[in-house]
């Protein structure tokens, strides 16, 4: 069921966000990116969440207008390879060896494609949630919210200025409530990109500290360029790095 309404003469987007606690619909205008409305539909440990879902597509203030184009992206932890070495036939693999807690299946697996950063990110999403939203929505496109975050990284970093003889790299951190997504970045060439799993500031320093070694970034020169972190999470983290911005 295609969405068709009165409201023609301006171009119209649906954005849907599927998170841990639930889904967030945002209507937006195709000509300047503002947002017209939004909804929030939670989820509880209690609920179907395809029922939510599919309550939420019902609303009858969507068939108010014709989108142009429909998004699903999801929060699903994720991670990134090479573009020269992605093979879908690997992918439940290669996700099971990131992610060993997470339950996910063949038919659940996705990717996206980052041409610009020559790489593939790859998620999962639940496929009742996505024939769900296809019934409504044939031509949905599925992506990922922390390739969405990624590529804003990489717009970012691209604007930084740096002198031909500095090593400097930079690593932008974007901290959510139960996880966040670290991409590092050496000028323009992506080094590394993905979803860590972390609860509580203890679980966020010691993970990210632990990429810090793990790439072997210094402490004093490289850059960690945070989004969402608490006070008390800077404060931290700056007892252990020095250029934080």
């Amino acid at each position: 069921m295609l969405a068709t309404g009165n409201k023609s003469l301006t171009g119209y987007r649906l954005s849907i966000r599927f998170s841990a606690d639930g889904f967030s619909f945002s209507v937006l205008s195709t000509l300047d990116g503002s947002e017209l409305q939004t909804d929030r539909f939670p989820v509880s440990e209690k609920d179907n969440v395809a029922d939510v879902l599919r309550q939420a597509l019902q609303k009858p203030y969507l068939m108010d207008y014709r989108f142009q184009s429909v998004e699903f992206a999801t929060d699903a932890p994720s991670t990134i390879v090479p573009l020269e070495h992605f093979s879908k036939s690997e992918m439940l693999a290669f996700y099971r060896l990131c992610f060993p807690g997470q339950q996910v299946r063949v038919a659940d697996m996705q990717y996206q494609l980052l041409p610009s950063l020559e790489a593939v990110m790859i998620f999962s999403l639940d496929q009742n949630l996505l024939r769900t939203v296809q019934e409504y929505y044939p031509d949905v496109k599925v992506c990922s919210s922390d390739a969405m975050q990624l590529e804003h990284f990489a717009t970012e970093q691209a604007r930084r200025l740096f002198p031909e003889d500095m090593e400097q790299r930079d690593a932008y951190v974007c901290f959510a409530a139960k996880q966040f997504f670290v991409a590092v970045f050496s000028r323009t060439k992506l080094l590394y990109a993905a979803t860590q799993s972390a609860d509580n500031d203890n679980d966020r320093i010691f993970l990210l500290l632990g990429i810090w070694k793990a790439l072997e970034l210094n402490v004093q020169r490289d850059v960690l360029h945070h989004e969402g972190a608490s006070k008390e999470l800077q404060k931290t983290l700056a007892e252990y790095l020095l250029n934080i911005e």
